[in-house]
């Protein structure tokens, strides 16, 4: 069933479950925004997970992980003290 903006703005049922489930969002106009600006992040976040795959040449987050865990004991090693 296909439904006008109109309609849908008036269709208070399901304005009223969206307002109560969806924070942020007052009918199903407003869905549709929060929708549309979570698929940007999403797809904003994939762009820079490849380019991270790419800058650091890696494959794959567990490897960018143990990247950054032998970057750290790197530098911790270089400012440890000595033992005697």
């Amino acid at each position: 069933m296909e439904y006008t903006k109109k309609e849908l703005e008036e269709y208070s049922p399901l304005a009223e479950l969206l307002q109560n489930q969806v924070r942020g969002v007052k009918d199903v106009t407003g869905l549709v925004e929060v929708t549309k600006n979570l698929i940007v992040q999403i797809e904003t976040l994939y762009a820079e997970k490849e380019l991270l795959f790419e800058k650091t040449n890696t494959k794959s987050i567990e490897e960018v992980i143990f990247l950054i865990q032998g970057m750290e004991e790197q530098l911790n090693s270089l400012y440890s003290e000595p033992e005697t």
